[in-house]
């Protein structure tokens, strides 16, 4: 790809990025901009974090760590009551796999839907999908989104009904019933759920047209809320043509779930991070008053390999140049 071609994509990455904004701002969303560092992380087990350090002359130096998602300021800032926020900021995951749909630093569009939950920010990311995709023009505009549980994905793709293998032995079981090859790295549901999932149900049902699977399984940790009387938190995921592009929740809201998921994670993140993490203690305590409302994390850098049929995320970034 020449030069030229190259500032031609970033000129409509511009475009791109202006049309999302707008769209938030109509819907009454306020912009807000947070920092991209902090002195402790919200614990994610699957996440390396990048770790850097503030040195002062002035004062004591002190650790830092490059954000993996703006969530950590923007859900103070629903807690103090901002309602509806959204931001496309800077994000960094360290360790990540290479290749044409990853980089460790990319661009998120992270936005908190007031008085909402997981199917309410569905619908208003399909409505900012079709402005997207009729003012772009692109082949998508006229692809229905497929939605399915994952509990019914799963079932198709593998042969197996996660409602009846509620603990690994049981997964085990019925995954080496249902013929699949089980690695002796797989010691947990989640790691063997993971396995099968990536290997079958990805390839399968997400690898053309928009796809959303629903209600993620409760063995799978995060702070979504659970979906009453299941087994399931109300949470999607949404791909197009085999591409992940956004992960949503609807929040929970109870401090003593988060404070619970606070321990664990944590636990389970610095038993086997490369980067050992920092958290605040006291984080939960914003959950106190906190409102209902869903958030979506979305992949900027992807939306626009897709709007632009780019083949690779480097084609995107402007460093790339």
């Amino acid at each position: 790809m020449t030069s030229a071609e190259k500032f031609s994509i970033l000129r409509k990455r511009s475009e791109i990025t202006e049309a999302v904004r707008n769209f938030f701002i109509d819907k009454g969303f306020l912009q807000v901009e947070t920092p991209l560092m902090a002195p402790h992380v919200i614990p994610e087990a699957h996440i390396e974090i990048f770790k850097t350090e503030q040195i002062s002359i002035y004062k004591k130096s002190r650790k830092l760590y490059l954000l993996p998602s703006p969530e950590l300021w923007m859900k103070k800032l629903i807690a103090k009551g901002s309602g509806s926020i959204f931001q496309i900021c800077k994000c960094f995951r360290n360790n990540e796999q290479s290749g044409r749909q990853h980089s460790p630093e990319f661009t998120m569009l992270e936005y908190y839907a007031d008085k909402a939950d997981y199917m309410d920010s569905l619908k208003l990311t399909e409505e900012l999908f079709k402005s997207l995709f009729l003012k772009f023009q692109s082949k998508y505009a006229e692809i229905p989104i497929k939605a399915m549980t994952i509990q019914s994905a799963f079932l198709k793709t593998t042969g197996i009904d996660i409602e009846k293998c509620p603990d690994f032995s049981t997964l085990k079981e019925a995954a080496i019933k249902a013929g699949h090859d089980i690695t002796d790295s797989c010691t947990t549901w989640e790691e063997l759920f993971n396995l099968l999932f990536v290997s079958k149900t990805e390839p399968e049902l997400c690898s053309k047209g928009i796809t959303v699977l629903k209600d993620y399984p409760v063995q799978i940790p995060c702070m979504a809320k659970k979906k009453p009387d299941s087994p399931y938190y109300e949470r999607w995921e949404l791909y197009i043509d085999g591409i992940e592009i956004a992960n949503c929740y609807s929040e929970e809201t109870d401090p003593a779930l988060v404070r619970e998921y606070y321990r664990t994670e944590t636990a389970a993140k610095n038993a086997l991070a490369q980067v050992p993490i920092a958290v605040d203690p006291a984080y939960p305590d914003n959950f106190k008053d906190f409102p209902k409302c869903s958030g979506t994390a979305l992949g900027m850098d992807r939306l626009i390999m897709i709007l632009t049929g780019c083949s690779d995320i480097q084609d995107v970034i402007s460093a790339a140049i």
